[in-house]
């Protein structure tokens, strides 16, 4: 049996933990001082330098358009990738208007050459949070596309497998 360090409860503890003082109930103590202890380390560490640029990046990037990260140091500057960039091209004439059709048909050819796709290449990387390129963004609506709906499924086949387990 051990005591609580904040409201003083006796609770049971493993007995290796005999004669420590500093332990906490399982009843709401011991997350709240967990709690309370990683806001000390987040408010330590935000008021040395590294956190004050940290936290500044990090409110910055709240703003519309969001700012770029700091500089990592040393080896690591440059070793990053740009995004790869997915515009129609200048030569390219304005597309017309879009017609409204009941049906989708998802063929990869035409959604590779649409003009709707940096729109909807911008959307889903701003939704999942990580950079995607025209082809993958292809690949993603090509593989959402052909799922098959979840009512397809006849209830004629179950019944006949019930009847061939156990026949008249």
């Amino acid at each position: 049996m051990a005591y609580c360090a904040e409201c003083e409860i006796r609770f049971l503890t493993h007995p290796r933990n005999a004669g420590r003082q500093n332990l906490r109930c399982p009843f709401g103590c011991r997350r709240h001082h967990r709690q309370q202890s990683s806001c000390q380390r987040s408010t330590a560490y935000y008021r040395t330098a590294a956190g004050k640029v940290k936290k500044k990046w990090l409110n910055a990037r709240r703003q519309v358009p969001p700012a770029p990260p700091p500089q990592p140091a040393g080896e690591l500057q440059g070793m990053l990738p740009a995004p790869p960039a997915c515009a129609p091209p200048a030569s390219a004439p304005a597309p017309a208007p879009a017609e409204l059709r009941p049906e989708v048909v998802l063929d990869e050819s035409s959604v590779a050459h649409s003009p709707m796709l940096p729109y909807v290449r911008m959307v889903v990387s701003l939704i999942a949070g990580v950079a995607f390129t025209c082809r993958e963004v292809v690949h993603l609506l090509w593989r959402a596309m052909r799922q098959h709906r979840i009512g397809v499924d006849r209830g004629g086949d179950y019944l006949l497998g019930f009847r061939h387990q156990r026949p008249p």
